[in-house]
């Protein structure tokens, strides 16, 4: 009897030992960049109420310093096969990791999680579902996104007579002519404006004057002579010599306590992002006025573009289906979540209306959304972004013409462009 009772413990201890291994929770490790409040904070929240929702999976999360271009710690991790399952990637370039097999293609992953891959993408905004494709498979789903606008001081513009900034490219140089003063030393006192401070990267001048960059239908670059992408290369060159490159520069580095150029009421015009009203709230003087407009194009019609970031599950992540349950949570109700904590624009639809309940003001970017335009999704798009800056120094420099720095570019990325497309 005795040993029958033993029998029957041993058997349950062991159904019990059998059941709670099958149902042991797998620990998907994600890797994001988010170190700072309140990003850092919604991130945990969201992570919480996943694994709440999800008592089989923990996640582990490692807080790994984000970069546009630069991904050289996941490159070595996934190499050495110790990466991540899930990792936090700049968006645009995902085509060019998916291109290197550093991601894993997530269509299969998300299918056996039962989503509707074609339903799920319809409802974020096409700029960014463009970007995380290579291929015709999704390698990656879109997180949040942001915009450019032009951001102005009220009162230095009004101090010329204006109420707003000019529509046009051309007649912004006039205007920051006039806002233009030099102080003691020969250093400027006040600037009118920029055009490669902040968020006034190549792509927004190439955009504003209506360039190309890639021909889809030849796969071939042709910005190094398209007469839009020469004249925005020009346009910079001239202002640079207008007012001095490396006094421009000295003036837009300047920071006062926790002030910068235009907070501090010295830089009358600025292209920047959406994110930057929160640090303009949180800093500039009570006293600071500002507004928000378009972007000065050639054409006079106002032009952005969108960034941002995604999830992405790096090549031999060891919980891939795992992975893609997360990354989807947070695609989806984990962005809502974060667009009402951080008020950064999301790229799922559905989240704009709860950010705008929070922040109505947000409504000038939600706006933006659908027509804005996107850097080019290719497989070298990281290469070309810093190709592009590399052209852009090089000319505002004197180092080469206009002509001369963008060919020089394109052959390069031409070259690495055709080398990855023959190898698939």
């Amino acid at each position: 009897m005795r040993r029958f009772k033993r029998c029957v413990v041993l058997a349950v201890f062991l159904g019990i030992f059998t059941v709670s291994s099958l149902f042991a929770a797998v620990e998907v490790t994600f890797w994001h960049g988010l170190a700072r409040d309140p990003d850092k904070s919604s991130i945990d929240k969201i992570i919480a109420d996943f694994e709440k929702e999800n008592p089989n999976i923990k996640v582990k999360l490692v807080i790994v310093p984000a970069a546009e271009t630069d991904s050289t710690k996941l490159l070595t991790a996934v190499a050495a096969g110790t990466g991540p399952d899930l990792v936090y990637i700049d968006r645009f370039t995902v085509p060019q990791r998916a291109a290197y097999d550093v991601l894993e293609p997530m269509d299969e992953y998300l299918k056996k999680n039962g989503v509707d891959i074609k339903k799920l993408m319809s409802d974020f905004y096409d700029f960014a579902v463009q970007e995380c494709m290579f291929k015709g498979k999704y390698y990656a789903l879109p997180f949040d996104t942001d915009v450019r606008v032009m951001l102005y001081n009220v009162a230095m513009l009004n101090s010329v007579g204006l109420k707003e900034p000019p529509k046009t490219i051309y007649d912004l140089i006039k205007v920051a002519d006039k806002l233009t003063k030099e102080g003691k030393k020969g250093q400027y006192d006040t600037v009118g404006f920029i055009p490669w401070y902040a968020q006034g990267w190549p792509y927004t001048w190439i955009y504003a004057f209506e360039g190309n960059i890639f021909d889809e239908k030849t796969g071939k670059f042709v910005f190094a002579t398209d007469p839009g992408v020469i004249e925005a290369y020009k346009w910079q060159k001239s202002w640079a010599d207008r007012f001095g490159y490396e006094a421009l520069n000295a003036f837009g580095s300047m920071q006062i306590g926790d002030l910068n150029p235009f907070t501090a009421g010295k830089l009358a015009m600025i292209v920047d992002g959406s994110w930057t009203i929160s640090g303009i709230k949180m800093f500039a003087p009570k006293d600071f006025k500002y507004a928000i407009s378009g972007i000065p194009t050639k054409s006079g019609k106002p032009v952005t573009w969108a960034g941002g970031w995604s999830l992405a599950i790096p090549k031999g992540a060891k919980h891939p289906v795992e992975a893609a349950k997360l990354a989807m949570y947070m695609a989806t109700k984990g962005q809502i979540q974060y667009a009402v904590d951080t008020l950064h624009l999301p790229t799922y639809k559905k989240a704009t209306n709860d950010l705008l309940k929070v922040d109505p003001s947000q409504k000038v970017f939600v706006d933006l959304l659908e027509n804005a335009k996107c850097r080019p999704p290719l497989p070298v798009g990281a290469l070309l972004w810093d190709k592009l800056n590399e052209a852009r120094d090089n000319v505002l420099t004197g180092k080469k013409s206009v002509e001369k720095a963008l060919m020089d570019v394109q052959i390069e990325v031409q070259r690495e462009y055709d080398k990855i497309m023959s190898s698939k």
